[in-house]
This record gives C-alpha cells, sequence and structure tokens, in this order.
C-alpha cells in the first residue's frame, strides 16, 4: 500500500511540475529582478514597479500559454475575464484570426477533394489562392499501377510542386523533381536527360496545368487534371504536351485519390 500511495504521490506531483512548466521562466525572472533591486537598496516603490515590470513585459506569453491548455469553449471567456488589457485582447484575437484562417482552409481543401474524388479529376481553377499542389507524374505504362499507392508510389518519375498564385488555375512552380523517390525504373522512353532538356519547369514560372485537346481548328486547353491521364502545360502562352501521366495529385497534404475506392 505505501508503494502505491507512494506512485499516486510522486503521479500527482510530476503532474503539477508539468502543469506549472509553461511559468518557470516567469517565475525566475520575477526572482532575479527582486534580488538585483534588494541588492541594490532601493526602496519599497522601486521595488514593487520592478515585480509588476515582468508581468507587464510577460503578460502576452501566459495568456497565450494559458489559452493553448484551455477546453475550447472555454478559453475565449476565462482568458478575457482575468486579461482585461487591450494589448493581451489584441494578441489572442491574432491568434484566433489565425486559427480561423486555417478552419476555412481545411475545410475548402475537404470540399474541394471530396468533389475531385468523386469525379476523378481537378479543376485547377477551383485550388483556393495559396495551395500547394503535388503532381505525381508517371509513365504511362506504370500510372495504373501507381495510382493504387498514390503518393507512396516509388515509381514516380516526377514530381511537380505548384502554389496557386494570381489568377484562378495559375501556379508558381515551387519545385521539380526527377524521381524524386529513386525508385523509377530509368528507359530510353523517359530519362533525366529528357526531364532536364525538355520537361523541367523554371523555378518560380507562372504555369498552367491541365489537358491539351487536339481539334480541327487547332489545340485547347483545360485548366482540368484527370487522374491517370497526361498532364499538359501552359507557360507564357505556349502549351506543351506532357510525356507524363498523372498518377496521384495532393492539395495541400490531401492525397486527393487516395481514397476513391473501387474502380470498374
Amino acid at each position: 500500500m505505501r508503494r502505491v500511495r507512494r506512485r499516486a504521490e510522486l503521479a500527482r506531483l510530476e503532474a503539477e511540475i508539468e502543469d506549472a512548466r509553461p511559468f518557470v521562466p516567469l517565475a525566475r525572472e520575477i526572482h532575479e529582478e527582486v534580488a538585483r533591486v534588494a541588492a541594490g537598496g532601493s526602496d519599497a516603490g522601486t521595488l514593487v514597479d520592478a515585480i509588476e515590470a515582468v508581468p507587464r513585459r510577460e503578460r502576452r506569453q501566459i495568456a497565450l500559454a494559458v489559452f493553448e491548455r484551455l477546453p475550447s469553449d472555454q478559453q475565449w471567456t476565462i482568458i478575457e475575464r482575468v486579461f482585461g488589457d487591450d494589448e493581451i485582447r489584441l494578441a489572442l484575437e491574432a491568434e484566433r484570426q489565425e486559427r480561423l484562417a486555417d478552419a476555412r482552409l481545411l475545410s475548402a481543401r475537404r470540399v474541394l477533394t471530396t468533389s475531385a474524388r468523386a469525379a476523378d479529376r481537378l479543376d485547377t481553377r477551383d485550388v483556393p489562392a495559396d495551395e500547394r499542389l503535388t503532381l505525381g507524374l508517371f509513365r504511362e505504362s506504370d500510372v495504373h499501377a501507381a495510382m493504387d499507392r498514390g503518393h507512396q508510389s516509388s515509381a514516380c518519375a516526377r514530381r511537380l510542386v505548384l502554389r496557386r498564385r494570381g489568377e484562378p488555375g495559375t501556379f508558381q512552380v515551387v519545385e521539380d523533381v526527377f524521381n524524386p523517390a529513386g525508385g523509377y525504373f530509368v528507359t530510353d522512353q523517359y530519362d533525366e536527360e529528357m526531364w532536364r532538356t525538355r520537361d523541367r519547369l523554371p523555378s518560380h514560372a507562372l504555369v498552367r496545368a491541365g489537358s491539351i485537346t487536339e481539334e480541327r481548328s487547332g489545340r485547347s486547353f483545360e485548366p482540368v487534371l484527370y487522374i491517370g491521364g497526361r498532364a499538359d502545360f501552359e507557360l507564357e502562352g505556349e502549351l506543351f504536351t506532357g510525356r507524363l501521366h498523372l498518377g496521384y495529385l495532393m492539395v495541400g497534404d490531401d492525397d486527393v485519390f487516395a481514397q476513391r475506392g473501387p474502380t470498374s
């Protein structure tokens, strides 16, 4: 029984220490400030001012530490009741706005990926501003096997990362990498030299990704990507027919077509 009580007491003390951890630096700073002023022989008023000065400097840090630990339904009620300072409210409002922006982005991403997954296609004009788009490109003979594994496939010949900029459907090149997982079996049909000299997109260039259609009147470009289909591009008004096919597509960290379910 003694051992059980001792373990329980140790667990309680550890929990209390963990709860107090965010405030240890503040307590240490207060202690050092008091010791410094006391050693200098200052009067009581100076000592009080020194003690009060530390919390003023650290209020935002404390508020945010508490804010992170509270249940979401209590965060604003308790913080606003304890901290009436305008600066603290502004700091917390900025934090709240950032979280709201993240929630809106996540919601928009889910709507987009759900719609794209159902249609086996993604209209790049629907991608929100500043969102990241990752294209995993494969040889036509490899693409259908790769589609089952999504971004975990090691046979990806080329990975293209884009970020939505400017007009809907326009993206800035973030990276263009040949054989990113090192598992692509290089052939004369598509090798690094071909990628480097013919396909590689300039860093930071503004491009559109989609599909080129050959018509009697000429070629037309549709800013839509089809899973398993060829990925084409438009750069500075010029159309470039791709040599690789879309094996996976990621919006942010979501593998869009990874959960399509069985196909016919």
